[in-house]
């Protein structure tokens, strides 16, 4: 199903124009999970037809040495990566959020009806992604084996029907009740991102019309929308937002 002849600078450019309209429809308090589904279901369709933005694999691909599948200069495709580092730690995870086919295929199938289960304990989580990430690291870098093909991201999106597309499908079921398990548990670029929106500057907060009710806690898939909570973990699904009935969450800037 990929069509080839379609530059993966097209996914790039789609990657930006996505990540950086969510930021703005935020911004200016007109983002909502309508607009969330459409981009969703476009980033998902955008993986099966060419393959991109997959960045979460470009970076493999970089680390593996196998340049000729990046589609793109080597340069282009390290700066890209850099770049989303960048827009994530200033921005927050617009594109793991939206833009990413990957997360959008477990972003629309954790729409379904279906039992939701929430992983409560985050240093848990937060091990296992830094543990993936080693393990990552380890098998790109020393054995020169690439952990995303034997996930079966490959496979899956591609449409070739082996036993790690069966890998990758048994984790889009998975995500049917568990919000973003590849994201969150196994995705070695998400977990730079997830480092890098610690420090994020513009983040979904409580504004100064919250009144502590905690509704915004019940509905967060991520338990991120606590006082406290680092949003490291925040795909910008906005179903805080929409649970809150004082308008007490805004996308912005720390209050000074």
């Amino acid at each position: 199903m990929v069509i080839e002849s379609i530059p993966k600078a097209v996914g790039m450019g789609f990657a930006v124009v996505v990540s950086l309209l969510v930021v703005v429809l935020l911004l200016r308090g007109k983002f909502n999970r309508r607009i969330g589904l459409v981009l969703l279901v476009a980033s998902a369709l955008m993986g099966f037809l060419v393959f991109a933005p997959m960045l979460p694999n470009q970076f493999q691909v970089l680390l593996l040495g196998n340049t000729k599948q990046l589609g793109v200069p080597v340069p282009l495709a390290g700066a890209v990566l850099f770049l989303f580092v960048a827009v994530t730690f200033v921005l927050g995870r617009s594109f793991c959020g939206y833009a990413c086919p990957i997360g959008a295929i477990q972003g629309v199938v954790y729409k379904l009806p279906g039992k939701k289960f929430i992983l409560h304990n985050k240093k848990i989580t937060q091990a296992f992604r830094l543990a993936s990430l080693v393990a990552f690291l380890v098998l790109t870098l020393v054995f020169a084996m690439g952990m995303l093909n034997y996930l079966g991201v490959h496979d899956f999106f591609y449409l070739d029907f082996t036993w790690y597309f069966l890998v990758f499908l048994a984790i889009v079921v998975l995500a049917v009740f568990l919000y973003r398990p590849f994201c969150r548990l196994l995705c070695p670029y998400g977990t730079i991102l997830s480092l890098a929106a610690i420090k994020g500057v513009f983040k979904l907060r409580r504004n100064d019309e919250c009144n502590e009710c905690g509704e915004c806690e019940l509905v967060c898939p991520t338990n991120e929308a606590g006082a406290t909570d680092l949003k490291q973990e925040c795909y910008l699904c906005h179903r805080c937002v929409e649970a809150c009935k004082k308008n007490g969450i805004s996308y912005g800037k720390a209050r000074s």
